[in-house]
């Protein structure tokens, strides 16, 4: 089976098998869709965005071919969701694909995410830890007690939403009063969700941004990507969010492993990602390539999902 996942910065694609989720093949595309949702009020999709996800899921349903998926799932998140147009997307991408599109509700979103991480073979479920997915459009927040979802939400807090909403020069550093502004915004938000953080926990995370960090923390080591530690600690964290945030643009665009296409958002991701880790009181963070794509491809392929 394949999944094609149309988020707000990024289409996420994934092929996958029985038993369990066994990965044949998989993907990430920065398109962003979500482009202009954190201007105003009104959140429409722009229509050079909606050719561009609809041209990329067309690729990518051709690399599926190779597979000859029994099922292809196409969902959409946060953008799409809010969005006043995203019926219009919807239409446009069956008329260009055949196939419908599934918009996830921010329930739908966040149980997914945490199915998704549950099918991590470094993490144990039943343990009690907070977690995180930081995408382009929303932010979720779950508490594992036990091996079940305790609590779960899903915050108007991506990365792009933010970016647009209180950055006024991207191009320009973030500098301390702009982290300063994200972090307050973010725990304000957070305080009036109603989640809370009140037992502490270990806490894991999700989501290109925090994958990314990962990877130029590992390189100051002199790893590869693929050798760097998935834990990060508080320190190092807020190390990296103050020297990334005093960078232009241009600057972090020369950052190792960082794409040009996120380098405008990584200051905010940063700053979301330590507020979030002070508000859980946890010292480290760690990183799962487990995500919402993942919790579909448990679902579809009826492998048992530990927590949803």
């Amino acid at each position: 089976m394949s999944i094609i996942d149309i988020g707000s910065n990024t289409i996420k694609f994934l092929v996958a098998k029985g038993p369990g989720v066994t990965v044949l093949d998989e993907v990430s595309v920065d398109t962003r869709i979500g482009t202009g949702m954190g201007r105003g009020d009104r959140i429409v999709l722009q229509k050079g965005a909606m050719d561009a996800s609809v041209a990329c899921v067309k690729r990518l349903l051709e690399r599926a071919a190779a597979f000859s998926p029994a099922e292809t799932v196409v969902v959409a998140t946060s953008a799409v969701r809010d969005a006043e147009n995203g019926g219009e997307f919807s239409a446009q991408l069956k008329a260009a694909t055949g196939l419908s599109v599934r918009i996830l509700s921010g329930d739908e979103e966040a149980r997914l995410v945490g199915c998704g991480v549950a099918q991590d073979p470094a993490i144990d479920p039943r343990r009690s830890f907070y977690l995180m997915d930081l995408g382009g459009g929303s932010l979720e927040l779950l508490e594992f007690c036990g091996g079940k979802v305790r609590q779960k939400v899903s915050l108007p807090l991506g990365a792009v939403r933010l970016n647009e909403k209180l950055v006024k020069n991207p191009a320009l550093p973030l500098g301390e009063d702009g982290i300063a502004e994200v972090s307050e915004y973010v725990t304000e938000s957070v305080a009036a969700s109603g989640f809370s953080f009140g037992i502490p926990g270990a806490l894991v995370g999700t989501g290109g941004s925090l994958a990314h960090a990962r990877f130029i923390l590992g390189h100051a080591c002199g790893k590869a990507p693929s050798e760097s530690d998935p834990v990060i600690g508080s320190a190092e964290l807020r190390a990296l969010t103050k020297k990334v945030a005093a960078m232009t643009l241009a600057e972090r665009c020369t950052l190792p492993h960082l794409p040009a296409a996120r380098a405008d958002i990584m200051p905010v991701s940063l700053v979301v990602i330590a507020t979030i880790m002070g508000l859980s009181t946890s010292g480290t963070i760690v990183h799962s390539f487990y995500n919402l794509r993942f919790g579909l491809a448990a679902e579809m392929l009826a492998s048992r999902c530990r927590i949803c």
